[in-house]
């Protein structure tokens, strides 16, 4: 197993927000990136390197608040520790795009095991058997581009929840928000910016009564967004967006070859 460093990049806002970065390279080149299982195509931006691949078509994608669209390219290489990727396409933003450029996202991570250690801040890959020893594993719920739904359940509900660790902060569909307003308390507003670097004011509440699996989530902030746009554009839609702020209180190990994922340990705080 090869354990990579991450970087927290808290939310200076919002204290349980924060981005997952890691370190790699892009031919051979140093990049960060964010580390982004809520994204299909993995993502740089336009630099002294990356302007001399020409692009090959225009690509749309969409944010919680709005779509944003860029080239796609081919790199010679995409390196992440032991994850390898040779003459692989990129989505490339523009140089005065507002969004963060680089992330990695399901094209590299797909066909790997990852340990995320937020107690430690590393990412296992491929970690050996034991590293899930004593866990219950659930069944991955995957669509067409390897996205991860989990069943999470509030109160009496199961919602549909995809678990992104491009998200700082964990948002919840306005809609579903108003059905259970039992488990959601007001907590102000918060200014949160999607993946194309839209800001946006949102309403905020602190979620109670979250079980992922057989887990059970202490009460922690969450947006309430309008989620009917974004779903519009996906094949699975979403109830929740699973961001940093909830899957940080544990440990995960996503088995996408074995197609199964489990808790391995809650934090006892953050």
């Amino acid at each position: 197993m090869a354990n990579l460093t991450l970087t927290i990049r808290r939310d200076p806002q919002e204290v349980e927000a924060g981005e997952i970065l890691i370190d790699g390279s892009v031919g051979g080149r140093p990049y960060q990136f964010l580390l982004d299982t809520g994204a299909a195509i993995s993502r740089v931006g336009l630099d002294d390197y990356t302007i001399g691949f020409a692009p090959l078509e225009r690509r749309s994608s969409s944010g919680v608040f709005q779509a944003s669209s860029g080239d796609v390219i081919v790199v010679p290489s995409v390196q992440i520790g032991p994850i390898s990727r040779k003459n692989i396409s990129l989505a490339r933003v523009a140089a005065d795009a507002n969004q963060v450029a680089n992330l990695i996202g399901m094209d590299v991570l797909k066909d790997f095991r990852l340990y995320f250690d937020f107690a430690n801040n590393l990412l296992g890959i491929d970690p050996t058997d034991d590293a899930g020893e004593g866990c219950i594993f659930h069944q991955m719920k995957l669509d067409e581009r390897f996205h991860l739904y989990v069943d999470a359940r509030c109160g009496q509900t199961t919602a549909s929840a995809v678990w992104d660790s491009g998200a700082s902060l964990t948002v919840v569909n306005t809609t579903f928000v108003n059905q259970h307003l039992t488990l959601f308390t007001g907590a102000g507003q918060s200014v949160g910016t999607d993946s194309t670097g839209h800001q946006m004011t949102t309403p905020m509440f602190v979620m109670s009564g979250l079980v992922i699996g057989n887990t059970t989530f202490l009460p922690h902030r969450i947006a309430s967004v309008d989620l009917s746009g974004v779903n519009a554009t996906v094949e699975v839609p979403m109830d929740v967006i699973l961001g940093y702020s909830t899957i940080s209180h544990a440990d995960w190990l996503l088995d996408f070859p074995g197609r199964r994922w489990a808790i391995v340990r809650m934090r006892a705080a953050i």
